[in-house]
């Protein structure tokens, strides 16, 4: 026993000399890639344009210092871009805090999914990151440098994740969210455009719309927002109307959009829309006091403009054959016949026909007495 004990003890020893020593290096060796953007090359077609933008760590983030290094390198794939960047820089490349990845409007509108696949796999890459459209170029989004950014790179992603602002226009998509739009069967993807409309200015007001590789229609501002309308809940923004040649524009407290697909008589398929809306009387031209019927005009004007506009939009997402909000999804989670259920999908979302009832209500003139 004492023997074998004593083997034990000689096995283990040695089995330390196999273990690997710590490869950890100090943050001082360190420079963390921030945002990943990916244009079409220009000479090439055979190959991409890889922008990084980097930041270099520095002291106390508060003092408004920013260090960034936005470095370009022209690749077949995304992998081998990576290794050459690592030979113009003389600290490791960490991607444990790259949080968004652009994609150039020429680029996206080609092929995206053996990028996607890769931010996907690549093991310190996070799933939480935010992709985009960028207009005109990636690299041109990158190098933007707003006067109010105190972190290098995080306007964008205060922005896209609506930490640091709350737009109607914005619409926060995730990296795995993405993914598995990807490969959903029923449910197409989506990105925000990221817009470089000056030299510290990004613009972030329309929403790409996305086959399962690459991006077919880019809607406009309004669009957008009357998306947002049914894609999230609670949306606060702004509706307004002209009554008399009088505007009045009201601020949304409260939303909320519900629809059902009508399937019961075939040929006569719809997909009824009912849009409930509580807000705020914020502006108005007409210098005179509002009496209760002004408000019931002004709350029907709007119910039915808004009502208009969101089946104009819904009807244009549907001539594009695309299914950003999940009908598709909807339809095969309450039907049970697998094999055929989304061919049958598609011809009857071909010939849907929309219904929208909206209601909205005005609880408050915004009058302080």
């Amino acid at each position: 026993m004492k023997v074998l004990r004593q083997g034990l003890i000689y096995v283990m020893c040695c089995s330390l000399l196999f273990l690997p020593g710590c490869d950890f290096r100090d943050i001082d060796l360190r420079l963390f890639v921030l945002v990943i953007g990916v244009d079409k090359s220009e000479n090439n077609p055979d190959m991409h344009r890889f922008s990084f933008k980097i930041a270099v760590p520095s002291g106390d983030p508060k003092s408004g210092e920013e260090n960034s290094l936005l470095i370009t390198q022209e690749s077949a794939s995304v992998a081998e871009a990576i290794r050459e960047v690592k030979s113009k820089v003389d600290k490791e490349l960490d991607f444990g805090h790259c949080k968004g990845i652009m994609y150039g409007e020429a680029f996206a509108r080609d092929n995206i999914s053996k990028i996607q696949d890769w931010t996907v796999r690549r093991r310190d890459m996070q799933l939480l990151m935010y992709p985009a459209v960028a207009v005109p170029t990636a690299e041109a989004v990158l190098k933007v440098q707003p006067s109010t950014e105190r972190i290098a790179g995080n306007s964008i992603f205060l922005a896209l994740s609506e930490d640091g602002t709350e737009s109607p226009f914005i619409i926060r998509t995730y990296s795995f969210d993405l993914a598995r739009r990807m490969t959903e069967v029923g449910e197409d993807p989506i990105m925000p455009v990221v817009e470089a409309s000056a030299e510290q200015i990004l613009t972030i007001n329309k929403v790409a719309l996305l086959d399962k590789k690459r991006v077919k229609v880019i809607m406009s501002p309004d669009e957008t927002r009357l998306y947002n309308l049914l894609y999230s809940r609670n949306l606060s923004t702004n509706f307004g109307t002209k009554i008399d040649g009088q505007l009045y524009e009201v601020n949304t407290d409260r939303t909320r959009a519900r629809y059902n697909i009508v399937t019961d008589k075939p040929g006569e398929e719809a997909i009824n829309y009912k849009i409930r809306i509580t807000a705020t009387l914020e502006e108005k031209e007409d210098p005179r006091q509002l009496e209760p019927r002004d408000l019931d005009a002004i709350e029907a004007q709007l119910s039915k403009e808004i009502g208009q506009t969101v089946k104009k939009m819904l009807e244009k997402i549907q001539k594009t054959g695309l299914d950003p909000l999940g009908f598709g999804l909807r339809y095969g989670g309450t039907h049970w016949n697998n094999q055929t259920e989304m061919q049958d999908w598609q011809a009857i979302y071909a010939r849907a026909k929309f219904n929208v009832s909206v209601k909205v209500k005005i609880k408050s003139t915004g009058f302080k007495r």
